[in-house]
């Protein structure tokens, strides 16, 4: 088995302009969907990154020939979780495994934080959301499982034009740190 093409490493200051384009890139997946054709595109802010990259909490997959972001992850503590805000591969580097170890790295930054899962928001029907991060250790929270801050960020996606119908929270309970 070959190397990996790409690492995982914190992000840098200079690329949040590229993971706007990276995740704008990887959402135009989103257009051979047809229940997804009236959904705006919610675009992580460059605001919204350089805080999460200041709290050590932007990650990025860079390809290992020359160093450049292919795909991008980031996140915020929520409730008793570490809450995964965006998490997008180029489609071209797709279904090599990056978006796995994306989250993964947000699995092991949770257990060193001592928080108590991961948790995402994504679309139910879609085949690499809901159904892909079931394969990740992930499950269908009920509404009655959402923490203050998961049920406030829920509200503010639909507010934005993310119809919750289509939505599901999502949980990965991370054990401690060993």
């Amino acid at each position: 088995m070959s190397a990996p093409q790409w690492t995982i490493r914190a992000a840098r200051a200079t690329e949040i302009m590229r993971l706007g384009e990276i995740e704008r890139e990887a959402g135009t997946r989103f257009a051979a969907v047809p229940a997804l054709a009236d959904v705006p595109g919610v675009l992580a802010t460059p605001e919204a990154l350089a805080a999460a990259l200041a709290h050590g909490w932007l990650w990025v997959a860079a390809a290992t020939a020359d160093d450049a972001p292919i795909g991008f992850t980031y996140a915020d503590p929520l409730d008793d979780a570490l809450h995964v805000e965006e998490l997008d591969v180029l489609p071209a580097w797709g279904r090599r495994g990056i978006g796995r170890a994306l989250v993964e790295t947000v699995v092991d930054a949770a257990r060193a934080a001592g928080l108590a899962a991961v948790t995402l928001t994504t679309f139910r029907d879609v085949p690499w959301n809901a159904p892909h991060y079931v394969t990740l250790g992930f499950r269908v929270l009920a509404p009655s499982e959402l923490g203050p801050g998961l049920v406030e960020l829920v509200a503010a996606e639909e507010r934005r034009g993310l119809p919750a119908r289509l939505r599901v929270a999502m949980r990965r309970d991370v054990g401690p740190a060993v």
